[in-house]
């Protein structure tokens, strides 16, 4: 069923968005039209000034114009042109995809809209569905479709040229000791910028940086100095206590995944002695951290699937039980790979709660349950944002 909501504007609508107020000279490089005190105005030259971004690892890529319609895969990038008020054009399944968030906003998200590029985030890709969605621009990671599709380089450049550009980056996972380099060349909102860039809307963006800013203040005037901060293991790619295996991953400022994490002071518990690989319950138990976090799952599950797959299953674990964390009731979960702007104010929002309940209230469980004056952000700002009223 197509999901409908009313606060994005059509895609004509959206189109004409994506040009309005971003002509003239920026900081991007791009035409403003001034009025005489020498303020924007939301008018615009019939052709904006060429651009280029260099949104790496890719070359620079020179626009002649806005571009209007765009493709993603599975990760931050649906979200962050989602936070731009600008609805896809194609996407792979959307099983993991953040769409509740969208449906607590009341953004339109409409299925009926896309070309489906594959059935899953992992499989089932044809270049005829490149074609056939015809995208102005991809925010795909030429490194990521790479693991799922045996294209080489003429693949790429023959899609290239025949739609438009591949100019995703990598926004996952952060470095670990057995990576020598830095796997994600940006953070969430050094990759949101570019993004932004690439659709002319400057000042949407420092709209959304000023929101995100202001919570982040909010959050760092509340934190406990920093050695009274707890640990956390963030464990990704799903929790399962019955089969004894966990992947953690690091808490840094290049690991979009579990950025809430960090963002709220909480340390690593395998800080010094990163795992290369999954470990078992001794070691989880040797490290016994304060807060076991599962990454993903304030996306991916409702309050009630994440007590009955994995709260309850580590109460009744015979080496769960004896966990710090699982005794003390602090298995919590957050936005992970899939978080751009919208979701990552939803993550830092839960996880606050979750592990400062007496400064920032109490996590009701549900996403869609925060009272409205618990709220760590205004949901009428963000979407003032989105709809670039502001």
């Amino acid at each position: 069923m197509p999901r409908r909501r009313h606060v994005l504007a059509s895609s004509a609508s959206l189109i004409a968005a994506g040009l309005a107020g971003c002509s003239g000279s920026t900081d991007d490089g791009t035409n403003a039209a001034q009025t005489p005190e020498g303020t924007t105005t939301g008018t615009t030259e019939s052709r904006p000034t060429p651009y280029t971004v260099h949104m790496k690892p890719n070359d620079p890529y020179t626009f002649e114009e806005v571009p209007e319609t765009y493709g993603v895969i599975s990760g931050p990038f649906l979200d962050m042109g989602m936070a731009l008020g600008i609805h896809p054009t194609a996407t792979t399944g959307l099983a993991r995809a953040p769409l509740k968030f969208y449906d607590l906003l009341g953004l339109e998200f409409d299925e009926s809209k896309l070309t489906k590029l594959a059935s899953g985030a992992e499989s089932g890709y044809d270049k005829e569905n490149f074609y056939a969605a015809g995208a102005d621009v991809w925010l795909i990671s030429r490194t990521n479709l790479g693991r799922y599709v045996s294209w080489d380089d003429s693949d790429f450049q023959e899609v290239r040229s025949q739609t438009g550009p591949f100019l995703g980056t990598t926004l996952r996972f952060a470095p670990t000791a057995a990576v020598s380099s830095e796997p994600n060349p940006y953070t969430l909102y050094e990759a949101f910028e570019k993004v932004a860039k690439i659709f002319q809307r400057r000042q949407q963006f420092e709209a959304w940086q000023s929101f995100h800013d202001d919570l982040m203040s909010t959050i760092e005037e509340g934190l406990p100095p920093e050695s009274e901060r707890p640990t956390v293991a963030a464990i990704w790619r799903g929790v399962n206590p019955d089969s004894g295996q966990f992947r953690i991953a690091p808490l840094h400022r290049l690991g979009n995944n579990t950025k809430s994490y960090w963002r709220v002071g909480m340390k690593d518990a395998f800080e010094g002695r990163y795992p290369d690989g999954p470990i078992g319950y001794e070691e989880l138990l040797d490290i016994d951290p304060d807060y076991i976090g599962a990454v993903g799952a304030l996306t991916s599950s409702t309050h009630e699937q994440f007590r009955q797959t994995v709260i309850e299953p580590f109460e009744t674990n015979e080496n769960g039980q004896n966990l710090s964390a699982v005794q003390n009731g602090n298995v919590i979960r957050s936005g992970g790979q899939y978080m751009g702007p919208i979701v990552d104010m939803f993550s830092t929002e839960a996880v606050a709660k979750q592990v400062y309940p007496e400064t920032f209230g109490e996590w009701p469980g549900p996403v869609g349950e925060v009272p409205e004056d618990e709220q760590l952000f205004d949901r009428q700002r963000l979407l003032d944002i989105v709809n670039r009223n502001v």
